[in-house]
């Protein structure tokens, strides 16, 4: 539900948590909606909050401080308050994926668990290679390449970081809310190991899906050591 408390009005600066899977988001995410007024986070997370999420108007969206979740950046950025600060977490893709296909496949709660618990790694990378093909680049910034999606995320975020930078983003991004700064916790972290099955053919597939998404990772992670943050959005 909005929220709708008047002696705990939202914060002026709304965070758009752009959530790409396994890459440490929801430990962010606790750590700061613990810290802000119960009612003023959005969250979205399975498929039925997606749909939700997608039918929501600006004006609905435009109450909450924090939104979060396994949105795409299209579909934020058509709902988020003018002068919404996005923000966003990448992981080695390689590494992202295996901890995906871990998660999906020992985690018995999971909606897909019943697809992957008797599967191997090379099924889950031969069946699902259209859609894990370059996906952090067109989750985050709705393109298919690197070269496409640089430069949307160094125009419309406010701040990209990597997992190794995860204590400093959630500062930066604490200050930003106008909160007490905290260090997050581990959460929603994979139970165990799947069938980690490889070939030569599996590692040539993977390596090629997650080409773009290399780029996308290496150049925030060499580049920008880890976390770029818009010279506008630095000073807090």
């Amino acid at each position: 539900m909005p929220h709708d408390d008047p002696t705990n009005p939202p914060s002026p600066v709304q965070l758009i948590f752009v959530h790409l899977p396994k890459t440490g988001g929801f430990a962010l995410h606790a750590a700061l909606e613990r810290a802000l007024p119960a009612g003023s986070v959005l969250r979205i997370g399975d498929s039925a909050a997606q749909q939700e999420f997608a039918a929501m108007s600006p004006e609905q969206v435009a109450p909450y401080s924090m939104v979060s979740g396994h949105f795409t950046f299209e579909e934020a950025q058509a709902r988020a308050r003018p002068g919404a600060r996005f923000a966003t977490l990448l992981r080695d893709p390689v590494a992202r994926l295996l901890s995906a296909f871990n998660y999906m496949s020992t985690w018995q709660e999971h909606p897909l668990h019943a697809s992957f618990r008797d599967r191997g790694f090379a099924d889950f990378i031969a069946d699902s290679s259209q859609e894990l093909a370059a996906e952090a680049c067109r989750q985050l910034t709705g393109r298919d390449t690197a070269a496409e999606a640089i430069p949307i995320l160094e125009t419309c975020y406010a701040l990209v970081g990597t997992t190794a930078r995860l204590p400093d983003v959630s500062h930066h991004l604490h200050q930003w809310l106008g909160l007490a700064p905290q260090v997050p916790e581990r959460e929603n972290v994979t139970a165990g190991q799947g069938r980690v099955s490889l070939t030569s053919e599996t590692c040539e597939q993977l390596l090629e899906l997650t080409r773009e998404d290399r780029k996308l990772f290496q150049h925030i992670a060499g580049r920008h050591d880890g976390m770029f943050i818009q010279a506008a959005n630095s000073a807090v």
